[in-house]
């Protein structure tokens, strides 16, 4: 991979070979200035403020600006709050004003993930794990208004938002038949099985890989199109993937032993934050079956 970033950098002009050495060309007059190391698209947004000649609070990584700057957002800056009033996709410019409100807004998406080839594949106790190249597009399909402290949601709007795609490294695994026999047995929520064990597989993974849960993304489903079976997809926030899918992918089984502990040591009963609840999760943490998580995991372990 290293040697691959220095032959593309070559041919983009950006590095220039000598004495054994690399160099940086002239084309890159002030590295801490013409790169980004926020970002790994180098794609932004900038962030103005309204109430004050539009001046500029803020460059944001274009991935999450249809999170968190879609027109009617409130934004958090330094602890103050702004009211997104404007999105220009053309120009890459977000118009933002200062507000004093009593709630929060919370995105709703839908995310697609598809396979593009498998790199390798291993089976681990019966299950077959799997990391390879994915596709992934997510839509941000409106958000939800909620009362600060109390969780109430005050109203639920719609978004007209394009999609974004992009390409990346992604493990998967899928859930063998007498697992899923099992929670069905038990009369629980095999979606809400797959999701909570999702969510704390996510949570888990930085204990292993150098890296936030915000890195790192996640799909599951009762019947994926391309494995004709439940299973569960990890794969790494930005394109082209950065190593960490391939690390859990590496520790997979400590990462499900991992998991597992994470849900069966909280001692809530229904899910939480410190356990199958996501604070990034698009579908506002539904649906979500504990219970059912657990015993997924157990099942992939085979405990």
């Amino acid at each position: 991979a290293f040697d691959e970033a220095i032959s593309e950098l070559e041919k983009e002009g950006r590095l220039r070979q000598g004495g054994g050495r690399w160099y940086l060309t002239p084309s890159i007059a002030h590295p801490a200035k013409d790169i980004n190391i926020r970002t790994a698209s180098g794609e932004q947004y900038v962030v103005l403020d309204a109430s004050c000649g539009y001046e500029v609070l803020e460059n944001v990584e274009s991935s999450m600006v249809f999170f968190q700057l879609h027109p009617g957002a409130v934004y958090l800056h330094q602890g103050e709050s702004y009211l997104v009033t404007e999105l220009d996709l053309e120009r890459h410019i977000a118009v933002v004003t200062p507000t004093e409100v009593n709630y929060y807004t919370q995105c709703k998406d839908l995310t697609d993930i598809s396979i593009l080839s498998t790199e390798v594949e291993r089976w681990v106790g019966g299950v077959k794990v799997c990391l390879g190249m994915v596709d992934v597009t997510t839509t941000v399909l409106g958000f939800k208004r909620k009362m600060q402290f109390t969780e109430e949601v005050i109203d639920e709007q719609y978004l007209s938002l394009p999609p974004q795609r992009f390409v990346t490294q992604g493990l998967w695994f899928e859930l063998p038949q007498e697992v899923v026999g099992h929670i069905v047995k038990k009369e629980l929520d095999l979606s809400g099985g797959l999701h909570a064990g999702e969510h704390a597989a996510i949570a888990m993974l930085p204990l292993f890989a150098l890296c936030d849960r915000n890195d790192i993304g996640g799909v599951s489903t009762q019947l994926h199109v391309d494995t004709g079976k439940p299973t569960i997809f990890i794969y790494d926030a930005y394109p082209g993937g950065i190593g960490i899918a391939a690390k859990g992918f590496e520790v997979i089984r400590d990462l499900w032993r991992a998991t597992l502990w994470a849900i069966e040591d909280c001692p809530c009963e229904e899910g939480c934050p410190s356990c199958v609840q996501s604070p990034k999760c698009g579908n506002n943490n539904e649906p979500l079956d504990k219970e059912a998580a657990r015993l997924l995991l157990r099942g992939l372990l085979r405990i």
